[in-house]
């Protein structure tokens, strides 16, 4: 199957921030001006022609995008919630940028996984690579997809350095996938 993937738009967190949102609550941040006008954009890649389907995450950043881009394609569009960011926080906890900041840290010094015998409050990347693997075989029986999500999946799918908004790839996926193991880059550790 061939697989769009797209990094959703640029994100304005301003009215999460004004709400004293936290944890799953800054997921809600729409799309800046300059992220709708990313999607527009996106949609006119001639990669996603002949796409079947479009699947997106359900973070509002990725559904907008992914709206945006089935609205000027007329490709449909599905939500699998499995296709959400990295969770810091697999409890939903943290209340504080700084916290997350240290989840992040304790992540990245732990390459992803947690040292044997302990658990550690974020998802790993086995976590991530799981949850990927389980929606994209769901859809094996499409010649070509679309999924909108974030940077940190899309890192479970090729070994990406900074992923800008709305940045579009073309990768072949077939039942063998698993997802990628953990590598070094910290420009691949930013959420969002």
């Amino acid at each position: 199957m061939k697989l769009i993937v797209i990094r959703h738009g640029e994100a304005d967190y301003t009215p999460c921030e004004e709400r004293n949102f936290f944890g799953l609550g800054k997921e809600l941040a729409p799309l800046t001006e300059l992220g709708r006008r990313q999607a527009e954009e996106a949609a006119a890649d001639p990669r996603l022609k002949g796409a079947g389907l479009i699947v997106s995450s359900a973070y509002t950043r990725a559904l907008q995008t992914a709206a945006i881009i089935s609205r000027i394609t007329n490709i449909p569009l599905t939500v699998e919630v499995d296709l959400h960011e990295w969770f810091p926080d697999i409890d939903f906890m943290y209340k504080t940028k700084e916290e997350c900041e240290e989840l992040i840290a304790d992540f990245a010094d732990c390459r992803g996984r947690w040292p044997d015998g302990e658990t550690r409050r974020w998802e790993t990347i086995d976590m991530m690579s799981e949850r990927l693997t389980k929606v994209l075989l769901k859809y094996l029986s499409y010649d070509k997809i679309v999924i909108v999500t974030h940077g940190m999946l899309m890192n479970r799918l090729k070994p990406y350095r900074h992923i800008p908004n709305c940045f579009v790839d073309e990768i072949d996926v077939d039942e063998s996938f698993s997802g990628l193991e953990w590598y070094d880059d910290p420009e691949a550790m930013s959420t969002g």
